[in-house]
């Protein structure tokens, strides 16, 4: 695989903090196993000004219980009982303005109810704005202000903030690097019926992280986590069954996993899986279902995931050349960092290949990709043709 197995610890921290915000769970009547909802008397209360009702039936609308579903009646409900105070109603309006289709989405919207929900207490709404400060999304990047609202959060008993926490302590993450703590609150999200939680202390037995070193500990607590439903523990279990550690050597169970975790949104198993079709890793090889992976790992962020996209669609491999996608996904991947996409792009600027020439452009690109790569070659040889322009064009105005 890509992903190395020794870096789950690592990688464990982008798969607890999912690439959008979690939403608001359920009012209580809304989680009973009657499968009927009386919607008539919910809309009364709701049309009489009940916030609880009012959430309820947002809840209603947003998931499609006994109505037809639509996110835009969802977010009228929850408006209205997020205007009265009702952090619930807060959180959730702003996982509509996060995660919601074109034409509701907005950034701005969703960090202000965020914040709204998180200042009244909701811990569930205190994590979703953690981790916007974290990674800096739509807000300045703020260690201080992401560690703030986090501990906010797992205090009030959001295992899913613990978790992430005792992530952050393992790696050492914007945070001093304390072992102990890391498994104190991995633990602690266990206590709370936190498949995370489990899927972290997992990986702290697997790399011997605030306990000793026990691969069979860390796969059993692995399991676990993976059948109670965590994305991150089945990614890490797959990579075992990948690698052949710890499990027997599988590679259908592996993809079966990653497939698992890719549905909820974990982009290294979207990642994951691009790769296992595009080279045929233990499955037949299948372009278009790598391409469907890796644009899903795209368009979460994935830098590595866009520049196999561009390599694939500038090269054909197995589908239609396309440059104009070529250079979309690569001009993605560069400016996210990837080398690869780097130096692919700077080819393109430097041939005039779907894109205008341009040398200067070209070195450019060159010199990012040049930190990681070995591109001494190229980069001698657009300086010696950047120089033969000058030379060029000082010789053309003496003439003039």
């Amino acid at each position: 695989m890509r992903r190395d197995l020794f870096v789950l610890i690592a990688l464990a921290l982008a798969l607890v903090f999912p690439s959008t915000g979690l939403p608001q769970s359920a009012m209580p009547a809304l989680k009973s196993k009657s499968p009927r909802v009386d919607i008539k008397a919910l809309m009364n209360k709701a049309n009489s000004g009940d916030p609880e009702a009012q959430f309820g039936l947002g809840t209603v609308y947003q998931q499609g219980l006994g109505v037809d579903k639509s996110e835009y009646e969802a977010m009228r409900w929850y408006r209205l009982a997020a205007n009265s105070g009702h952090t619930e109603a807060q959180n959730s309006l702003a996982y509509l303005y996060e995660t919601g289709p074109d034409g509701l989405k907005d950034f701005t919207e969703a960090v202000k109810w965020y914040r709204r929900g998180a200042i009244y207490g909701n811990a569930m709404a205190q994590y979703n704005l953690g981790r916007v400060y974290l990674y800096g999304l739509g807000v300045q990047q703020g260690d201080d202000e992401a560690l703030h609202w986090l501990r906010k959060s797992a205090e009030g008993d959001c295992p899913r903030a613990m978790a992430a926490l005792g992530v952050m302590y393992a790696t050492g993450h914007h945070v001093p690097q304390d072992p102990r703590l890391a498994l104190k609150l991995a633990k602690k999200a266990i206590k709370k019926h936190s498949p995370e939680g489990k899927a972290v202390l997992g990986i702290l037995y697997l790399e011997g992280v605030g306990v000793s070193k026990n691969l069979s500990e860390g796969v059993k607590w692995l399991k676990e986590a993976a059948q109670n439903g965590s994305a991150t523990g089945q990614y890490a279990l797959g990579l075992l069954c990948a690698a052949g550690q710890g499990v027997e050597r599988n590679s259908q169970e592996a993809v079966r996993l990653f497939r698992l975790a890719a549905e909820q949104g974990a982009i290294y198993a979207q990642a994951a899986l691009g790769q296992i079709y595009e080279f045929g890793q233990g499955v037949p090889a299948d372009r278009k279902e790598a391409v469907a992976w890796y644009r899903r790992a795209a368009d979460q962020g994935d830098a590595e995931s866009a520049a196999r996209l561009g390599k694939i669609f500038l090269l054909g491999q197995g589908l239609d050349k396309n440059i104009n996608e070529a250079v979309k996904f690569l001009t993605r991947a560069a400016d996210r960092g990837s080398a690869h996409a780097q130096r692919d792009l700077a080819e393109l600027y430097a041939s005039g290949t779907g894109v205008q020439r341009d040398l200067q452009k070209a070195y450019s690109l060159y010199s990012l990709a040049g930190k990681t790569l070995d591109v001494s070659k190229q980069l001698s040889d657009i300086s010696s043709r950047l120089e033969h322009e000058r030379s060029a064009t000082q010789v053309s105005r003496l003439q003039q």
